[in-house]
């Protein structure tokens, strides 16, 4: 049986051929991920390119996820020639916003309204938190601080401040710039960093839609306590959710991650919104060939809990293993799914707006779908799908046949690329309803996802509506009748 879980792939110097790209969708991923935080807006570009020549190539309907870059909040410059410098336990040290360098007792951060965010009692995580300091008292134009944990501080380390209300919004200048470059090269989905609430999600589809007609998908990362206490409203609003595991384990005691995984998936589960589950799933494996014990564990876990995907991240953008490790979770995730679809018990739970007629309806149709593709022989759901909405609603029931959608455009086939258990097969079909059906199935059979005879239920409308929430039918037949 095919893999339903999908993997996604941050690409980066490890992957900078055409060819090693290739070996990497051979390998397994479904989704590639470029980091708007690396490289130059030329490289980025290149990358995009590349993904798209070789999808081409090999006949796949690959996303690119583009994932900006957020607010990051830094420790200034050391001095010229020195390579770090010594922070011990229970030394007092100065905090001084803006391009400040940082020496002896002095540390700059990057962000102007620092001294409006904490308070005395307030914790400062440097480079992951591996450093820590507590506030004492705050001034007008710096902070005085103690070192609760030591270490060697570099320049320009990642800075993290828990609990405290981030300014200005989630979007900064910057991201806005990557926002417009991104729609003007027909990315298919945005990762937004650092939000806080549906809000930063409608801002930042608004901005899109200042750029161009077609708005990418946006995947909503849940990095900040904020975002994790309005995880409902988020998921109800995002088009996918990010479990972004490294900065919330920062944001929050590292103890909490495992148990706020659960519950962010288990509310997308419940919404039908695609979730990626990211951040060290085979964190060994940039300098290793094998993936530990405890890594398959967490990528295992990760399935069992119902997501939609997992990332790799260094793993494949510089680590020495890329294609291995791409490998690995295939393995792993396919073990997992052996015994059949994984079904947590939130992906059961019906999902509608009872407002909406289209929506009561849509539910309905995705329900009684799965429930007849559990109880008949059937191999494939087909979906003709305007906007893969209706392919979006019954992959959230976790059925087992294959969901193949029939799409229109490009864009739809990969906008759905990312929802559990869902291909895509592009076709521009007909208006008589036998035709349309006929068709799908013989475009199944060329691309290869089904064989002549198989059996069928194919979710589409009477008659064949080209717009959006028309579904109206579930029919069986055979591919190729």
């Amino acid at each position: 049986m095919d893999r339903r879980v999908k993997i996604v792939s941050t690409l980066g110097p490890a992957v900078s051929t055409p060819e090693k790209l290739r070996e990497l969708l051979d390998a397994g991923v479904d989704v590639v991920r470029v980091n708007a935080a690396h490289g130059s807006e030329e490289d980025r570009l290149n990358i995009i390119e590349r993904v798209r020549a070789v999808a081409a190539d090999v006949g796949r309907h690959i996303p690119i996820l583009f994932d900006l870059r957020g607010l990051k909040i830094r420790t200034g410059p050391l001095p010229e020639g020195q390579k770090f410098i010594r922070i011990t336990e229970g030394e007092k040290v100065r905090l001084v916003p803006g391009p400040v360098e940082t020496g002896e007792g002095v540390l700059g951060i990057n962000y102007p309204q620092v001294l409006e965010v904490i308070s005395p009692g307030s914790r400062v995580l440097i480079s992951d938190g591996l450093i820590e300091l507590l506030v004492d008292e705050v001034h007008d134009d710096h902070a005085t601080a103690t070192v609760i944990r030591d270490g060697q501080l570099l320049s320009r380390q990642g800075v993290t401040l828990p609990g405290a209300p981030i300014k200005g919004g989630a979007l900064t200048d910057v991201d806005r710039e990557d926002i417009a470059f991104a729609v003007k090269n027909g990315v298919d989905f945005l990762g937004l960093s650092f939000l806080n609430d549906a809000e930063d999600l409608r801002m930042a589809r608004d901005i899109a839609r200042q750029h161009g007609e077609h708005v990418p998908g946006l995947i909503a990362k849940i990095e900040r306590p904020q975002a994790l206490e309005n995880i409902e409203e988020i998921a109800e609003e995002a088009d996918g959710v990010m479990v972004a595991r490294g900065d919330l384990g920062v944001q929050l005691p590292p103890e909490q991650v495992p148990q706020a995984q659960k519950r962010i998936i288990a509310v997308c589960n419940r919404f039908g919104t695609p979730v990626i589950t990211a951040t060290q799933m085979l964190e060994s494996m940039i300098t290793q060939p094998v993936a530990t014990r405890a890594e398959t564990s967490d990528v295992a876990n990760a399935v069992w809990d119902g997501t939609d995907a997992v990332m790799l991240s260094a793993e494949t953008a510089v680590g020495k293993y890329p294609v291995e490790a791409v490998r690995t979770m295939d393995r792993i995730v396919r073990q997992v799914e052996m015994e059949g679809p994984v079904r947590s018990r939130a992906s059961q739970e019906p999902h509608y707006d009872p407002t909406r007629e289209d929506s009561v309806f849509a539910d309905a149709i995705a329900r009684a779908a799965f429930a007849m593709s559990d109880q008949t022989p059937v191999e494939h759901l087909v979906v003709l799908t305007k906007t893969g909405g209706s392919a979006r609603r019954i992959a959230k029931y976790r059925p087992k046949p294959s969901i193949i959608a029939i799409c229109e455009t490009g864009r739809v086939a990969r906008m759905i690329g990312l929802c559990w258990g869902v291909k895509a097969v592009v076709l521009d079909y007909a208006d008589d309803p036998d035709e349309a059906f006929r068709g799908a199935g013989e475009s199944i059979i060329e691309a290869g996802l089904g064989e002549r005879g198989e059996f069928a239920l194919i979710v589409g409308s009477i008659p064949v509506f080209k717009e959006a929430g028309r579904t109206n039918l579930v029919h069986f037949r055979k591919l190729g009748d």
